[in-house]
């Protein structure tokens, strides 16, 4: 960004452009730091607890979802808050955590923080719930990446398929990565892009007493199992024991009725 804005600056516009590469400069100061205030502090447990609350809510949904069949096959889960803050720049920014399968299990949870930029003309701020499947074994390792990491072009995020269940012959999986929004108990397939992630080296620390990577924690290095991870567990597996929701959904019902 800056090196645009030098470019331009240089480019015979004189202190006008001076004048306004120093009011964007400001301005994504200032949106950063608002930003920074919205999520800083925040622990895996807490992440932990949003996303206990977030599979609860998926497993008694009983219309358009993000269809069992689907949650059954994905190899990894990521559960992301981003809190968007913006003035003529608007920045974004959130964090999660990631869970792999492992067989029959999953994995403790490693966290995981998100940030990005944009220019659009709005104002305020949102927090917006993010639910990914991570249907491949790239995916998978594209979050258990230590540092900083952008999402390439092989794992970007995939509006996902909405529905009780896929009909019959119809392939569970067509992107790496599956991508639905979570508001106020309903899902919906979005697109999700732009974003840079890294993992939460000291958040990690902090909830597990050690220094680990995400690689450490996704492959069962933890020493000791927080009540918290053994809670996370319990919803997660109770969601894999659940059959997928046969028939029709609503939505479906509803369009049938009105052709009818």
């Amino acid at each position: 960004m800056k090196r645009v804005m030098d470019r331009i600056a240089k480019r015979g516009q004189g202190r006008h452009c001076q004048f306004m590469y120093k009011t964007i400069a400001t301005l994504l100061i200032l949106s950063g730091m608002c930003l920074g205030s919205a999520y800083a502090g925040s622990t895996l447990g807490e992440s932990i607890d949003k996303t206990i609350d977030i599979l609860e809510e998926y497993g008694q949904a009983q219309g358009d979802s993000i269809p069992r069949n689907v949650f059954h096959e994905c190899k990894g889960l990521v559960i992301l808050s981003v809190y968007k803050a913006a003035f003529i720049i608007g920045a974004q920014g959130g964090e999660g955590l990631v869970v792999i399968r492992k067989g029959k299990k999953w994995s403790a949870p490693s966290g995981i923080s998100a940030a990005g930029a944009g220019v659009g003309f709005q104002a305020g701020g949102s927090v917006q719930d993010y639910v990914l499947l991570l249907n491949t074994e790239e995916a998978v390792k594209q979050f258990m990446q230590k540092g900083n990491y952008t999402s390439s072009a092989g794992v970007e995020g995939t509006a996902g398929p909405v529905g009780r269940e896929l009909s019959a012959g119809v392939a569970t999986v067509n992107a790496p990565v599956y991508t639905y929004s979570f508001s106020k108990g309903l899902f919906g397939g979005v697109s999700l892009s732009g974003l840079g992630f890294a993992s939460a080296d000291d958040t990690n620390e902090n909830f597990y007493g050690e220094r680990l990577n995400p690689r450490e924690i996704l492959d069962g290095k933890v020493k000791k199992t927080p009540e918290a991870v053994k809670r996370l567990w319990k919803a997660l597996e109770e969601l894999d024991q659940k059959p997928a929701i046969k028939g029709k959904t609503p939505s479906q019902e509803s369009k049938k009725k009105g052709t009818s």
